[in-house]
């Protein structure tokens, strides 16, 4: 697929005249032009619900931590750089679709179907990862900070901009953990790994999970099994899939 489209814009450079590189660029106008308006309308309604997303990050922090501003300009750059964070998050899956339907005329229709199914699927299981992270990952995590203030005697004063830099750390991060199916079903049909190999491997799988929890988590058992549950039943849910849709494949 790569090699495709690789081929498909060296051909435009290398033989195209420029009558060619000027529909090309003609052809991209109209959908950059699109997913620029989004982005303005996603800043405009990020601004508008600011307030509300702050509110329900202050709604994760424990009690009795008091959420301050170091400087004077703290509270405007840590909201411009959520309403930015906000616009790009919901600009990204029309992003995505545009660059679907471009890049679409360089593909096989069998690639096409593939990337038409995986994009939705990423998208899906990144805003789980995320809800999940900020919902049930964040309370603990948050808690567990706090309480290591306590445990030193130390005064835990949060910032707003490092508030909203850790949750958003979080959500990203489950977000991206979450992208394992996607990972192993590009992995398997590219025929870079066999489906035997992952099967083979569940026992380590376990212990790179728990691991992989204890990075991303506070060292807490029940915070490092809520990560590694979760990517493990998508591992298994995977293998599944792959094993179904390679018979499917053979028939």
């Amino acid at each position: 697929m790569v090699k495709q489209i690789n081929d498909f814009f060296e051909s435009v450079i290398n033989e195209g005249t420029m009558d060619d590189i000027v529909d090309l660029f003609s052809t991209l106008k109209k959908p950059l032009k699109k997913v620029f308006v989004l982005f303005i309308i996603f800043l405009i309604a990020g601004w508008q619900f600011s307030t509300y997303i702050i509110d329900f990050f202050k709604s994760l922090m424990p009690e009795n931590i008091m959420l301050v501003a170091f400087s004077p300009i703290e509270v405007f750059t840590s909201v411009i750089s959520l309403v930015l964070l906000f616009a790009v998050v919901f600009t990204t899956p029309f992003f995505l679709y545009e660059l679907i339907k471009f890049i679409s005329p360089a593909l096989y229709a069998k690639e096409r179907r593939a990337l038409n199914i995986l994009i939705p699927i990423s998208l899906v299981l990144f805003i789980l990862g995320s809800v999940f992270g900020l919902f049930i990952m964040a309370f603990f995590g948050l808690a567990f900070f706090a309480s290591m203030g306590g445990l030193y005697g130390i005064t835990n004063l949060w910032s707003l901009g490092s508030l909203i830099n850790s949750l958003t750390f979080i959500s990203f991060g489950f977000g991206t953990a979450f992208q394992l199916p996607i990972l192993m079903i590009f992995l398997v049909k590219l025929d870079i790994i066999p489906i035997e190999l992952l099967k083979s491997l569940r026992k380590y799988i376990i212990i790179i999970l728990l691991i992989i929890g204890a990075i991303l988590t506070p060292p807490d058992v029940i915070s490092q099994l809520l990560l590694a549950l979760p990517l493990y039943l998508l591992y298994e849910v995977t293998l599944l899939y792959l094993k179904v849709s390679n018979k499917k494949e053979e028939e």
